[in-house]
């Protein structure tokens, strides 16, 4: 077997393999081992009727067929391991020579010559980084106001609420329904029934819980708000907007105290061992926290060493991945991605768009923690060699 490579642009590869004769026969012969036991010929007890008589009832087409099939995908994965390539596509093939069927090689005659081409893990060249040096970051500790914090969020958590018959104020839970315009066309982005709300938590739109508050049970309000610059809704950034909103329900948030009893709601004796467990909890996320932004700092700083022309095949189905993330990340927020992009004015490829450069990034972080991998002899199998790269970059960057 013979195999020629030409490699191209963006991990394109064609394979031109060959096998001479002499490697056939043994395929003919191994095809017809497969087939023969199949064929029942009369008068004879089944494997030993005469092999002419048997090729005669199989047919040579399909003897021929099946030793080709066994012969390409064969030497087509013995090429790929001698050459070192992995593919990322299935392979494209075309016969450019067939052999005939046959025991000899003058049967046979003509080698067997076929074109693979597909696309491989492109190849990658990574710079020497151990002159990059990465200064370790101060690192953010847990701080008695993040404690209140928590105890805050937690107070919320066990929070009753009563309905009230008063005028809104901040701190209220308020249950509106709303429709937003710009220039007089309704929004449907800005639209939502029965949407909950706690009065100064500014979850919504800045200057739209401000214009609840005075508001009582079943009154209907329209007023305008602009959306600031910096929205990260784009194309609302900037915009004026007119609501019409009525607010459908309103209670008081009773908040309970933070006393011993508070802290056997959540499992501890009392309130002092609830703020340990808090601060223990908080330490690890920081943690945690610190140790990421630590190794993304890294990852940036040696990204720009590596060279890599990559595939588009690679960039669209990295793409796809984070499309379906994103689609998820939607739909466990109670959202449809069609419904969204359509309040949004933007279709699935607009976003596939925007994605790109963040999928090329990912994938440039694949292959050079893979080359790291490669280069430092980490066992490519284990589970945690990506994390051991990364260790790898930490101990000869960061200071």
């Amino acid at each position: 077997m013979k195999t020629k490579v030409d490699k191209r642009k963006k991990g394109q590869v064609k394979l031109t393999i060959s096998i001479e004769p002499k490697e056939m026969i043994k395929y003919f012969n191994r095809a017809y081992e497969n087939v023969a036991p199949t064929v029942k010929l009369s008068g004879f007890r089944p494997g030993k009727a005469p092999r002419a008589l048997v090729e005669s009832a199989i047919g040579i087409t399909r003897l021929l067929s099946e030793a080709l099939d066994m012969a390409v995908n064969e030497s087509y994965q013995k090429s790929l391991q001698e050459e070192k390539l992995v593919p990322i596509t299935q392979p494209a093939i075309k016969i450019n020579k067939y052999p005939n069927y046959g025991q000899s090689e003058d049967e046979v005659k003509n080698e067997l010559e076929y074109e693979a081409e597909l696309t491989v893990l492109p190849e990658i060249e990574l710079s020497d980084y151990s002159k990059i040096k990465v200064e370790k970051p101060k690192e953010e500790t847990v701080k008695e106001g993040d404690i209140d914090k928590i105890l805050e969020n937690l107070r919320k958590q066990k929070a009753n609420f009563v309905e009230v018959d008063r005028p809104a104020k901040m701190g209220d839970l308020a249950e509106v329904s709303f429709e937003g315009s710009v220039k007089k066309v309704k929004i449907d982005a800005m639209r939502s029934k029965n949407h909950p709300v706690v009065l100064g938590e500014n979850t919504l739109i800045p200057g739209f819980e401000e214009e609840v508050v005075g508001m009582k049970k079943g009154e209907k309000k329209t007023f305008t708000i602009k959306f600031p610059k910096d929205y990260h809704a784009k194309e609302f950034a900037g915009k004026e907007a007119e609501f019409e909103v009525e607010l459908n329900n309103l209670k008081e948030v009773k908040l309970p105290e933070i006393d011993d009893k508070f802290a056997a709601d959540f499992g501890q004796k009392d309130v002092k061992e609830l703020k340990k467990s808090i601060a223990k909890n908080l330490e690890i996320e920081y943690k945690q926290k610190n140790q990421s932004e630590l190794e993304q700092k890294v990852l940036d700083k040696v990204l720009p060493l590596v060279k890599v022309d990559l595939p588009e095949i690679m960039i669209d189905q990295e793409v796809e991945r984070m499309m379906a993330g994103y689609a998820e990340r939607l739909q466990s927020m109670g959202a449809n991605l069609d419904t969204y992009l359509k309040g949004i004015n933007k279709n699935a490829d607009d976003i596939r768009k925007e994605m790109r450069p963040t999928a090329e990034k990912n994938i440039k972080i694949g292959l050079m923690l893979g080359k790291i991998i490669q280069q430092e002899k980490i066992d490519a199998k284990d589970e945690n060699a990506g994390k051991k790269a990364i260790d790898h970059l930490l101990k000869t960057i960061v200071k």
